[in-house]
């Protein structure tokens, strides 16, 4: 058996679910799971929910795998209001970007990790940002924030301009939303980032995830955006 969580879940034909697994072993895993009406097939429904550390065995040759056996790793994660829509934003983000069948540890342990310091309230800003580094890294994404595009040594008194496919170069303007300080791409690199930081790297991130993901937008993006007449925030 293998840890895992469960990322995506659908109905699929009758009695049956069709699921992505994020797994320790294996990477983005779909999978088939028979959820009928006997007691076995009713509680692996229920241990089917997001952010859920579960053990997991899969059968099968094919590409689409079945769920032989599942069990409950740990108590389920208690995330509300925020931190579940955060938690399902990097649900969606392993969903649309790890390739299937494509072993990733790191990613897996930091997806891990993620979901334990949302559910002890640790500031949200900065959790999502350095997942997103971990996962661009592991995609072979992820600029250089040791070196700028000539081979000069980030500085963080330095303004730098993202290049696409090359990297951070230096720059002469100070423009916030243009170019980035070098402060913060220090901090990024050292899982350090400051309050004042959340809104520069935010803006990164998101220019560095955009060409992966494309023009589809990420519905749970729509979750943090404030509902009419909602004054709680």
């Amino acid at each position: 058996m293998q840890r895992a969580y469960l990322l995506h879940s659908r109905p699929y034909q009758e009695h049956k679910l069709l699921i992505e697994l994020l797994t320790e072993s294996q990477g983005r895993i779909g999978a088939v799971v028979r959820v009928g009406t006997s007691k076995a097939q009713r509680l692996k429904r229920a241990l089917l929910q997001p952010f859920q550390p579960l053990q997991i065995e899969l059968s099968g040759r094919s590409q689409l795998k079945t769920l032989s056996r599942v069990e409950a790793a740990a108590p389920a994660l208690p995330l509300v209001g925020k931190p579940q829509y955060a938690g399902l934003y990097l649900n969606e983000l392993c969903v649309r970007l790890l390739a299937e069948g494509d072993p990733v540890p790191c990613v897996f342990d930091g997806y891990h990790q993620s979901l334990l310091g949302l559910a002890k309230a640790e500031p949200m800003e900065p959790t999502l940002r350095y997942f997103e580094w971990l996962l661009l890294d592991a995609l072979g994404a992820a600029p250089s924030l040791q070196f700028d595009t000539q081979g000069g040594e980030i500085e963080a008194k330095g303004r730098y301009q993202l290049v696409p496919q090359q990297g951070f170069e230096a720059s002469q303007l100070n423009e916030p939303g243009a170019n980035y300080s070098g402060q913060t791409l220090e901090s990024l690199s050292a899982r350090q980032l400051t309050p004042e930081q959340w809104r520069e790297s935010k803006h990164l991130l998101r220019q560095l995830l955009s060409p992966l993901l494309g023009d589809k937008p990420l519905t749970s993006r729509a979750l943090f955006q404030p509902r009419k007449g909602d004054s709680s925030d």
